[in-house]
This record gives C-alpha cells, sequence and structure tokens, in this order.
C-alpha cells in the first residue's frame, strides 16, 4: 500500500470515528510501516498550520514561520507524551501506537478542512466551530474504540490531553514569544 492509498483508507477510518463506528480500527495500519505513513501525514499537517498563515499574512510580524513550526510541534509532542504517560498509568501502553497512528491521521485530514473556507474565501469562525465539535467526536471515538477505554478513564484521558496542550501553548508560547504570557 502507497502513501496515498493509506491516506485514503485512513480518511475513511476518520470518518467513521466521527460516526461512532465500532470496526474503525480496520481502516488503519497500525504497523510500523503505518505508523511512518501516519507520522508522515503529521509532519504535513504540522507543517501547513505553520506555514500557511505566513502564506495569507495572518502571522503576526513578530513571529518567524520556523518559531511557528516549533511551537506547533512543540505543543503536540507534549501533548503525546501526556497521553503515553495516561495509557501506561492505565496498564494499556500495547494501545499507544494505535492510537498515535488515529490522532496523527485526524490531525492531517482536520488540517486539510481547516484549509477549504481559507482557499474558498469563505467564512472562518463557523467552519472551525464545526471542526471543533467535529474532533472532540473523534478524539472521544478514538479513546473509546481505538484505545478501549472505560468512560472514567476516557475522561481522564481527555482531561491530561486538553490541559497538556493548554499548558504547553501557554508555557511555549511565553517562551517563543507567541502565547497570551508573551509581553
Amino acid at each position: 500500500m502507497n502513501f496515498f492509498d493509506e491516506m485514503i483508507a485512513a480518511g475513511r477510518g476518520v470518518l467513521a470515528l466521527f460516526m461512532g463506528d465500532q470496526n474503525a480500527a480496520v481502516n488503519f495500519d497500525f504497523s510500523l510501516r503505518g505508523l511512518a505513513g501516519s507520522i508522515i501525514a503529521l509532519i504535513i499537517a504540522l507543517t501547513l498550520s505553520a506555514y500557511l498563515p505566513v502564506i495569507l499574512g495572518s502571522l503576526p510580524a513578530h513571529v518567524r514561520p520556523h518559531d511557528n513550526l516549533i511551537f506547533t510541534s512543540s505543543v503536540y509532542l507534549v501533548q503525546i507524551v501526556a497521553a503515553a504517560l495516561v495509557l501506561h498509568r492505565f496498564a494499556r501502553l500495547d494501545a499507544f501506537v494505535p492510537y498515535l497512528v488515529a490522532d496523527s491521521w485526524v490531525t492531517f485530514f482536520v488540517t486539510v478542512l481547516a484549509l477549504i473556507p481559507v482557499f474558498l474565501q469563505l467564512e472562518r469562525s463557523m467552519v472551525l466551530m464545526v471542526l471543533a465539535v467535529v474532533i472532540i467526536v473523534v478524539k472521544v471515538n478514538i479513546v473509546r474504540i481505538i484505545v478501549s477505554l472505560s468512560v472514567w478513564k476516557i475522561v481522564a484521558f481527555l482531561a491530561v490531553h486538553l490541559m497538556s496542550g493548554v499548558l504547553a501553548q501557554l508555557l511555549l508560547g511565553s517562551l517563543l514569544g507567541m502565547g497570551p504570557l508573551a509581553s
């Protein structure tokens, strides 16, 4: 299977996760090759999200594009480490690679979907609100269907995921002069 075929299958998997399909996992390749493909997709998504504001002219003048890439990549890395720690605590570290594969593909497709209103010159706020709901549903279903956690563990996992992302944005943003704590 080449990258394009894997991307199509993963797209079906992300859609199945959104729909809550219990068989969503069959669309993802959880082998090391599949992990590599999902990491490539993640790198594409992070690069797009870091450099597209430059192309659109929406990146603040004091922020350099590579700082934006470092920032978005670092926040994601903090969230991945937090996920590994939580899964280790729940004795489900065996589910880390499947989680990472599914989450990386979700990040890729959400990034691509977020670009549609930009290219079509549509109002972005409504589209971003819809994407936020999609992200929440899919994240819950990744942890519920792919990782197979119980309800309270899903809540704990997602709380740690959210808090690690917020804290990483605040701390890294202040260090790079990009976040709300930056002067």
